[in-house]
């Protein structure tokens, strides 16, 4: 009997705990290849980053459409990032949106703070920090320490909405208490304001 995607994925799973790094990758591409929606959306973000595959955009491209296609929030928000900054692909604001959007019809959180990108760069919408600073909010009210920081960092230079020292503390702290980029970008900034 065929393996089926979901098991090629948990044979990925269990290769990559045990730091079987080749099999894992033999397993995640098998996985895709049987259409298994969560291996497409990480072996796309895997090839957007470089991480166990080197970095190859026309792959990333591949497999985070395929994973979007059929409604994979975190894809569709990976792929407006790329048509966003023109990596990979052409930049077209316009088509970042609208995945984002869709994204963020699935209550997916990042997706308000790359909305709130788009209008702080004007990136297929008119520049405005007042629009940028109401998708950080959307996004940290719901959970996104991403956009946490963005709403900490208006709220100390004042963009899009009035200067106010103790909010910008407020958010970097809740941001500064999770794990990863987000919470090192957190740190970072409160040891900054505290220095100030």
């Amino acid at each position: 009997m065929a393996r089926t995607g979901e098991q090629h994925y948990l044979d990925y799973q269990q290769f990559l705990a045990d730091g079987r790094v080749q099999s894992a990758g033999l397993s995640l591409m098998a996985a895709c290849i049987s259409g298994w929606t969560p291996a497409q959306a990480e072996l796309g973000y895997k090839y957007l980053h470089g991480i166990l595959f080197p970095q190859d955009y026309a792959q990333a491209m591949r497999w985070l459409t395929a994973a979007a296609d059929k409604g994979d929030a975190a894809s569709l928000t990976n792929l407006a990032t790329m048509y966003m900054y023109g990596t990979g692909a052409r930049t077209d604001g316009k088509k970042a949106l609208e995945l984002l959007d869709q994204a963020l019809a699935q209550d997916y959180a990042p997706a308000a703070r790359f909305i709130g990108l788009c209008h702080e760069k004007g990136i297929g919408v008119p520049k405005s920090a007042e629009e940028a600073f109401r998708w950080y909010l959307k996004g940290a009210e719901m959970g996104d320490m991403g956009a946490a920081v963005l709403l900490g960092d208006a709220y100390e230079y004042g963009k899009g909405t009035a200067k106010d020292l103790a909010e910008a503390r407020r958010w970097y702290e809740l941001a500064a208490a999770g794990e990863g980029e987000e919470a090192e970008s957190a740190k970072e900034a409160l040891a900054a304001l505290k220095e100030a």
